[in-house]
């Protein structure tokens, strides 16, 4: 019997993996045992949810180890010069303005614009990260369970790099995935290259071999597996959903997502904007707002005066002792945002992944790049999100307006209700380049690729 250690120490694994096909075709081999390592506080949950006679589940946590070695963590963002890195480097730099902060900008900005760009620096790094970091720290399970294979499926993760560092050493052959689209941008270089790595879409691929010297032949593309459902289309029919949520069906909606309250501290203004808009006719009266929160960093809305056309939610499973960063998600909550997204007539938002799912459904979006009505330098506002990389990469597409003012943002909504085929080439694009297909059959392709791989590795 086949032995795979699956990861799962981010909460969006539950949706992309468990909640998809991906586990549930996995279980269903008979030769194969599954092994699901999650955190230790949520071993209970996930056994409850997604144990079975071949699946096992072990709860383990290593923050005090990776806490002390944080050292070539660290390093890895030296050899990645994305826009995103040097925003984070500019965003501490506006923290620390002093003659030490300035003196540590520039030198590190001048060290990570000469690494980045010689070929020879990642592989020595990766060499050196690899033998002075800790090699053991899965050796209990590895010794009890004797895995054939690991599956990482958050390949960027200190934790997934603790057990990719141990499986290597075991010569213990690794598939590794991208957790999120934003990954191969925003992590630094990526410490250990597995046998395999799976990728959602295109673009991924390309900064994959771009930026962390990946071997083209061994990257699969796949699409996204939450996605697979959303073929069929909703789960609700429209007047079960909005009496559901508590919307008028006698008018149209539009999904809103804030920044959330780790990344900004003007999404209330932005939703006053929205209501003194409604109030004086810049918008239309038959409109009503779905403000989705971000799970793990609710906007603060305290100061937002409550209006019955704002409904405010946000989505996730909690559980006693969870913090905001660790929520679950299960199917429900997939099904809940397919139809929000579904019955929505636009998609806006400030900084986050609802453009794809926005795609999914051919809806028109629109990304907010400005601080309410406060005016704030640019490290400090919401400007430099849509020049992050993965929120360029899709605005480059053209099927996002970017509006940078309230008068941008009424003209663009009024627009998008007016005629929703406007800009249509460019959405075709970001599904093409950033989806990859929705087919239904993203779950099948990696299982596909895991058996195949395991197969052809046990015969030499």
């Amino acid at each position: 019997m086949k032995t795979l250690f699956i990861t799962a120490y981010n909460p969006f694994i539950t949706r992309n993996i468990f909640n998809t096909a991906v586990l549930k075709c996995l279980r269903d081999q008979s030769d194969f045992r599954i092994v699901l390592l999650v955190p230790a506080y949520k071993k209970e949950f996930i056994k409850k949810h997604y144990g079975g006679d071949n699946v096992f589940v072990e709860g383990k946590d290593f923050d005090e180890l990776i806490n002390k070695n944080k050292f070539w963590y660290r390093l890895a963002f030296l050899f990645q010069n994305t826009r995103y890195v040097k925003d984070q480097r500019a965003d501490r730099l506006w923290r620390n303005r002093n003659f030490l902060g300035y003196l540590n900008y520039w030198l590190v900005s001048l060290i990570a614009l000469i690494l980045s760009n010689l070929l020879l620096a990642p592989k020595i790094y990766r060499v050196l990260d690899y033998r002075f970091s800790p090699r053991d720290a899965f050796s209990e399970l590895f010794e009890k369970y004797g895995p054939s294979t690991v599956f990482s499926t958050d390949i960027f993760s200190e934790t997934d790099t603790l057990l990719i560092r141990e499986a290597r050493s075991r010569r213990v052959p690794v598939i590794g995935m991208v957790r999120s689209w934003d990954n191969p941008t925003t992590k630094g270089i990526l410490r250990l290259i597995p046998e395999k790595i799976i990728v959602y879409s295109l673009v991924m691929k390309k900064e994959l071999v771009k930026f962390h010297g990946g071997d083209e032949k061994n990257i699969l593309l796949v699409g996204y597996p939450h996605f697979d459902s959303w073929i069929k289309g909703p789960t609700l029919s429209r007047t079960e959903f909005f009496e559901k949520i508590g919307a008028d069906p006698g008018k149209q909606l539009i999904l809103f997502a804030p920044a959330g309250s780790v990344l900004s501290d003007t999404d209330w203004q932005l939703c006053q904007i929205l209501k003194e808009a409604l109030d004086n006719g810049s918008l239309p009266d038959n409109v009503q707002f779905l403000v989705r929160n971000h799970p793990h960093h609710p906007a603060d809305l305290s100061r937002f005066e409550k209006d019955l056309r704002f409904i405010i939610e946000t989505p996730g499973i909690r559980d006693k002792g969870w913090s905001d960063k660790t929520i679950e998600f299960g199917p429900d909550e997939n099904d809940h945002l397919r139809n929000s997204i579904y019955y929505s007539d636009i998609i806006m938002y400030v900084a986050t992944t609802l453009g794809l799912d926005a795609t999914v459904f051919n809806k028109p979006q629109i990304m907010v790049s400005f601080n309410g009505w406060e005016t704030k330098p640019y490290v400090q506002s919401v400007r430099r999100f849509n020049r992050e990389d993965c929120l360029a990469n899709l605005v480059e597409c053209g099927g996002t307006r970017v509006v940078k003012n309230k008068e941008e943002w009424f003209k663009s909504i009024n627009g998008y209700l007016k005629d929703p085929s406007l800009d249509q080439t460019g959405r075709d694009k970001i599904l093409s380049e950033h989806l990859y297909k929705i087919d239904g059959r993203a779950g099948e392709r990696i299982v596909s690729f895991i058996l195949k791989f395991i197969n052809e590795w046990d015969q030499g």
